[in-house]
C-alpha cells in the first residue's frame, strides 16, 4: 500500500507538507495536480485539484523523490500547501479516495526507512531524539547518532565478535588439528578488548540519562523560605504559588530548563517540618523521594543562624538583602536574594559546574536508550561465559556464547530479525515521521 500523512504540525500555519511514500506516490500527485510529468528533485510550482468535484484546494509547491534516493527507500513525493486546516483536510481527504492509499500509522515513514537500508534503528531513534531535542548539546548528540556514530561503534563490536566466530568454526571442522597457544592467546586478548570497551561504553550510561532524561535538582528546605520564589525566578515565570501561609507546597512541581547546554530539571517541593496534616505530609513523603532521585539537591535557608551544610549539597542561604544590612557575610553559603535577583547568576554558576562534573567528558556514542544499555550488558554476560570454557576442548560452546553476544549487538541496530521490537521502537513517533 502506498500511505499518506501530514508531516507537520497540526495547527494553523503559513506551511504545510503531506508527505506521500510508496509505488502509487508520483500517480497520486499527476491526479491531484492534473499534470502529466515531474522532474525528479525539482520543487515544481502546481495547483491542486479535489478529484471528486474538481474544485481547486490550494496553489503551491510538490516536489518527487525517486526510490531508492529517497527517506524511505520508496517513490515519495511531497505537497507544500498552506496550513490552514481545512486546505489540509480537504488534500487529505482526495488522497485518501484515491485506490490503495491509505494514512500512514504512526512512525510508518521511518518504519519504511529501515526495512528499506535507509537508516539502523539507531539513527531512526536518534532522529526521534532530533525531533524532540530542547537543548543544543542534546541536538548535537541527536545529530551524531543519527549520522552513525553509534552504528559504527556497535557494527565494529559486531564484526569483531564475527571474525571470533568463523576463525572458531574453521577450526571446529579441523578438529583434529590442535590449537596453537599463540591462536588462544589472541582470541582471548580480543576477547578482553571487547569486553573494554563495553564496560567503558557501559559506564557511560549515567551521562545517557542525564542527556535524555535531565539532570534532576530537588529544591528543599523549611516552609516559607523562597523555595517556590526561586523556582519561578529560575524559570522566569510562575510555575508555583508563592504565599505567606506555610504548607501551601503540596506537590512536587517541575520544570526543565537548559543549563549552560544540559537540559536540568529543577523539582519545587514540599516544606519539610513536622505537621499533623495529612495532606501535608503526603508532600513531604514525596519530597523525600525526590531527594532521594535527584542529582543534586540544593537546600534552601532564610535564617544564617540554621545554615546546614553538607558536602552533597549546596547550601544557599536566601534574603542576602536583608542580611547584608547588618553587614555580616557567610562565605560557606551561596548568597542569594529571589525578591531582587543577587546572586542567582552565581547559584546558576555552581550548579552548570555540578552537572558539567556529573556529565564527564562528552561522547558521542553515549548509549541514550535503555536497549542500548540491556543489549550491551547482555552481550558482555556472553562474553564473560566464553571466557570460562576451555577452548580447547569445547569450542562448539564458546561459538555458542560468541553468537549470543552478536546476536544481542544486532537486536541493537537492526541487524538481526528485530520485528518484535519494532512496534516498541516506533510508538512514540507521531504520524508523518
Amino acid at each position: 500500500m502506498t500511505i499518506f500523512a501530514l508531516s507537520t504540525a497540526n495547527g494553523i500555519a503559513g506551511l504545510a507538507v503531506v508527505r506521500v511514500s510508496g509505488h502509487l506516490a508520483l500517480t497520486a500527485l499527476k491526479t491531484i495536480s492534473r499534470k502529466s510529468h515531474f522532474d525528479p528533485n525539482v520543487l515544481t510550482r502546481t495547483s491542486f485539484y479535489d478529484s471528486e468535484n474538481g474544485n481547486l484546494i490550494d496553489r503551491g509547491l510538490a516536489v518527487y523523490f525517486v526510490k531508492p534516493k529517497s527517506f524511505t527507500g520508496e517513490d515519495v513525493v511531497e505537497f507544500h500547501i498552506h496550513g490552514g486546516k481545512a486546505t489540509v483536510d480537504l488534500l487529505l481527504k482526495t488522497l485518501s479516495g484515491i485506490n490503495q492509499l491509505r494514512l500512514a500509522e504512526p512512525g510508518e515513514f521511518s518504519k519504511r526507512a529501515f526495512i528499506n537500508n535507509k537508516m539502523d534503528l539507531t539513527a531512526i531513534e536518534a532522529m526521534g531524539d532530533l525531533i524532540n531535542a530542547q537543548t543544543e548539546l542534546q541536538h548535537n548528540q541527536a545529530i551524531s547518532q543519527m549520522d552513525g556514530s553509534l552504528n559504527k561503534l556497535y557494527l565494529s563490536w559486531r564484526k569483531s565478535l564475527i571474525e571470533l566466530v568463523a576463525y572458531l568454526e574453521a577450526d571446529i571442522d579441523f578438529a583434529e588439528e590442535d590449537i596453537p597457544d599463540d591462536v588462544l592467546k589472541n582470541i582471548n586478548e580480543k576477547i578482553e578488548k571487547l569486553l573494554f570497551e563495553m564496560n567503558e561504553h557501559i559506564n557511560q550510561r549515567n551521562q545517557g540519562e542525564i542527556l535524555r532524561d535531565g539532570y534532576r535538582v530537588a529544591i528543599v528546605g523549611t516552609p516559607n523560605v523562597g523555595k517556590s520564589s526561586l523556582i519561578n525566578l529560575l524559570a522566569n515565570r510562575d510555575v508555583a504559588i508563592v504565599s505567606d501561609r506555610e504548607g501551601t507546597t503540596r506537590d512536587a512541581l517541575e520544570v526543565r530548563l537548559n543549563i549552560a547546554g544540559f537540559p536540568v530539571v529543577f523539582t519545587d517541593t514540599a516544606g519539610l517540618r513536622q505537621t499533623s496534616d495529612e495532606i501535608e505530609k503526603k508532600g513531604i513523603e514525596i519530597t523525600q523521594k525526590k531527594i532521594d532521585e535527584a542529582n543534586l539537591v540544593v537546600e534552601l535557608f532564610d535564617d544564617p543562624t540554621k545554615l546546614n551544610f553538607h558536602d552533597d549539597r549546596l547550601t544557599i542561604l536566601n534574603k542576602c538583602d536583608l542580611h547584608n544590612k547588618e553587614n555580616k557575610t557567610y562565605d560557606r553559603a551561596i548568597n542569594i536574594s529571589v525578591s531582587t535577583g543577587d546572586g542567582i547568576d552565581h547559584l546558576i554558576k555552581q550548579i552548570s559546574d555540578k552537572v558539567s562534573n556529573n556529565f564527564g567528558s562528552y561522547s558521542d556514542t553515549i548509549p541514550t536508550k535503555t536497549r542500548y544499555i540491556l543489549g550491551v550488558q547482555n552481550s558482555i554476560q556472553s562474553l564473560l561465559n566464553a571466557k570460562t570454557i576451555d577452548l580447547k576442548n569445547n569450542s562448539e560452546l564458546m561459538v555458542e556464547e560468541l553468537r549470543l553476544a552478536i546476536q544481542e549487538i544486532g537486536k541493537i541496530t537492526g541487524h538481526v530479525d528485530v520485528e518484535e521490537y519494532l512496534e516498541v521502537i516506533f510508538k512514540d513517533f507521531c504520524i508523518g515521521k
